[in-house]
């Protein structure tokens, strides 16, 4: 009889076992050995199903991204002013980052690694465009609206995306100068506010 395909229940139990490795030792310190004991699995056994730690976190960041993306395609759908629906997302956001904030300093490394591999490149590439076309659909969405002013909505994106990434590796770099809530909502209270028709353009 043919041995069951465990792979699907393996990885998830692997990821998980890895989450809380992380979460005690940090990264750098982490072991597959280790990650392996956690998840009940020989060492042999984990290459099965990751090839190393990066691998692991890949598919970590992947997941993160992946529910960030999902509650702002769910935004888009919405017929709520497009001002509430980037607060929202804002505040969707923030509450995704408390939470996953111990992978700030893998994702700046990940980021610093698109310069000189290609496998990290095409990854986090991947995930700029989709998340890069989804808020330009919302920010797209306001000015068709007539609630935004006109604006490029890459360009508004991609402001949007800055301050989260250049926020987070502050965080990283200066975890003591920085109130990361305060001023992620700070800034995204300025682009709100700058998107927003003037009563004399309306």
């Amino acid at each position: 009889m043919p041995r069951p395909d465990v792979r699907e229940e393996r990885r998830p139990q692997i990821i998980d076992a890895a989450i809380r490795v992380f979460l005690r030792k940090g990264y750098h310190k982490a072991t597959m050995p280790e990650i392996a004991r956690e998840a009940g699995l020989s060492v042999g056994g984990m290459y099965w199903y990751f090839k190393g730690r990066k691998e692991i976190v890949m598919d970590i960041l992947r997941q993160v991204f992946q529910s960030d993306l999902d509650d702002l395609t769910q935004l888009l759908r919405s017929q709520a002013p497009t001002a509430e629906r980037l607060q929202a997302y804002a505040a969707q956001y923030a509450e995704c980052y408390d939470e996953f904030s111990w992978l700030d300093p893998i994702g700046v490394q990940f980021y610093a690694e698109c310069a000189h591999n290609p496998q990290a490149r095409k990854f986090i590439r991947e995930y700029l465009a989709h998340y890069r076309q989804a808020l330009a659909t919302l920010i797209e969405q306001g000015v068709q609206r007539g609630e935004f002013r006109t604006v490029n909505p890459p360009d508004v994106a991609n402001a949007i995306l800055g301050v989260e990434e250049g926020l987070s590796t502050l965080a990283v770099a200066d975890p003591q100068g920085i109130r990361w809530r305060e001023s992620f909502q700070t800034a995204m209270d300025l682009i709100v506010t700058g998107l927003m028709k003037s009563k004399t353009q309306e």
